[in-house]
């Protein structure tokens, strides 16, 4: 029997609870967990086809009959652009070593990307599970998440220039994001397409040209992500 087994959505939806709790170090988990239960929501199965796979997350928690009161989960995405996210709340991360240990969900031979978090103990662990021949391991932090209460989101003001016209980006403007993109890869310019067509996106066009100048949009971690100006503006 493998140890994970797809979530449902109630349980999904008890374990963004969970999580909220621990806001704002929790931010990561809640925003992706949040994104995966509106796109499993949203979208229908035609539209789950064509999105970006790396839009497309299956949610895993433990096979067991006990519950999960670890909030232990294991979320991936499709094999084309596969991404796995990982975290736990029990010390030391044992029940999740095990099932990244014994699952068959995990593809090795794609060589997933893991997205961990803070949390060195679970990044100890994964780094003595995977060792070749599943994958070589490099440990790396790009990424920073902030979180600001809705309160004061909502009291934000913003004055476009007098240059440029704000509007929202249509999906053919997945192009040029994507050239712009320093990390592109074989499928990215599909995920800028799905990201644009189903989270939102904006920019800002110069009066004179109607050329794209800057961008920003929702990534597929429900965060304002991918914001860009091109140097010269």
């Amino acid at each position: 029997m493998d140890p994970l087994r797809p979530a449902n959505v109630e349980e999904l939806k008890h374990l963004i609870g969970i999580y909220k709790q621990f806001l704002p170090q929790s931010i990561q988990f809640v925003s992706l967990l949040q994104n995966i239960l509106r796109t499993n929501l949203t979208l229908h199965d035609t539209d789950k086809e064509q999105v970006s796979h790396r839009l497309q997350k299956t949610f895993y928690i433990p096979n067991n009959e006990k519950g999960n009161r670890l909030a232990t989960f294991v979320a991936i995405s499709r094999e084309e652009d596969q991404y796995i996210f990982i975290n736990t709340l029990e010390v030391p991360p044992t029940e999740l070593t095990h099932a990244l240990e014994h699952t068959t969900y995990i593809k090795w031979g794609i060589k997933p990307m893991f997205v961990i978090g803070d949390n060195s103990e679970i990044r100890a662990r994964l780094s003595q599970l995977i060792v070749e021949p599943k994958v070589q391991f490099e440990s790396s932090s790009d990424c920073v998440n902030y979180w600001m209460p809705q309160t004061e989101a909502a009291k934000l003001s913003y004055i476009v220039p007098a240059d440029v016209d704000l509007k929202p980006l249509q999906v053919q403007h997945a192009k040029q994001l994507n050239e712009w993109w320093p990390y592109r890869y074989r499928t990215s310019q599909q995920y800028f397409e799905s990201a644009i067509k189903y989270f939102g996106a904006f920019g800002l066009f110069d009066k004179t040209s109607g050329e794209l100048v800057a961008c920003v949009f929702q990534n597929d971690h429900d965060a304002v992500g991918h914001l860009y100006t091109v140097p010269e503006r």
